[in-house]
């Protein structure tokens, strides 16, 4: 059997082993919160507190109303907030998991899968303070808004190829995370989630070159103002096409070696 068909194996039996990493990443939130008095809770109350004091600060600073200003930073933060911990918890997933690849022949997609799945019920409770914000939408409400739910499973499938890229890489090379980490911070403030850019200006093009505020806005544009990004979607398509193709090639040539790495 060639790598590449060893590999969809790997993938096949992880998608297959799915209570697996269901339940370790359910652990993972237990532990993480274990003792506490508001659990789970805590992940909507800092999240929501975090948006109403960013909102306080710079709303002074928007030219639009408070309202439609408040909504734009709990969409856009709830969106960053996945992104960022997503591409932070890819690139540790086989480091965080070092005793089950060394100790077991559990297929290494299931830890993959595991760093996903732990993000997502995160996020579904981020959804949460981000749904009941709608409530001051400053557009009537349409059916074009359906459109962020496409846009939320792009974020699935690039949450997937993202952890097959990302863990072996920082597995290998341990100044790879640090240096993502660093590069995150920096464009958190590169992306249209505390500033609104307008239609020209250095901080519209910043917005255009920046491929995570294309990320956002096929969600958060069809739920704010009805509309469908369609150059941002090309973008957010073309970028999925390419990590895919890069998914597979990465996984494939790492797989053997990553007991050696972690």
């Amino acid at each position: 059997m060639g790598p590449f068909a060893t590999a969809i194996q790997d993938w096949a039996r992880s998608f297959r082993l799915s209570i697996l990493w269901y339940n370790l990443a359910l652990e993972d939130l237990r532990d993480r919160y274990r003792r506490t008095v508001l659990g789970l809770t805590w992940i909507i109350f800092s999240f929501a507190l975090f948006v109403g004091v960013k909102v306080l600060v710079f709303g002074q600073l928007a030219a639009v109303s408070a309202a439609e200003f408040g909504l734009f930073v709990t969409l856009g933060f709830g969106l960053w907030t996945y992104i960022n911990a997503m591409v932070m918890d890819a690139c540790t997933a086989y480091i965080h998991s070092r005793p089950w690849i060394l100790g077991t022949s559990t297929p290494y997609p299931v830890f993959l899968l595991q760093a996903v799945l732990r993000n997502w019920m995160i996020f579904s409770l981020i959804l949460v303070v981000m749904a009941a914000s709608l409530y001051w939408k400053p557009t009537p409400w349409t059916p074009a808004m359906l459109w962020a739910i496409p846009g939320l499973a792009v974020y699935l499938l690039s949450s997937l190829w993202l952890a097959a890229i990302l863990a072996p890489l920082c597995a290998r090379y341990r100044d790879f995370y640090h240096a993502v980490q660093t590069g995150m911070r920096l464009i958190f403030f590169a992306t249209p989630i505390l500033w609104m850019p307008a239609s020209s200006g250095k901080l519209a093009l910043i917005a255009r070159l920046n491929p995570i505020s294309h990320f956002v806005a096929v969600v958060r544009d069809p739920l704010m103002y009805n509309r469908v990004p369609v150059d941002s979607w090309m973008l957010v398509l073309a970028v999925n096409a390419v990590g895919l193709v890069a998914a597979a090639l990465i996984y494939t040539g790492t797989r053997r070696r990553i007991p050696h790495w972690v």
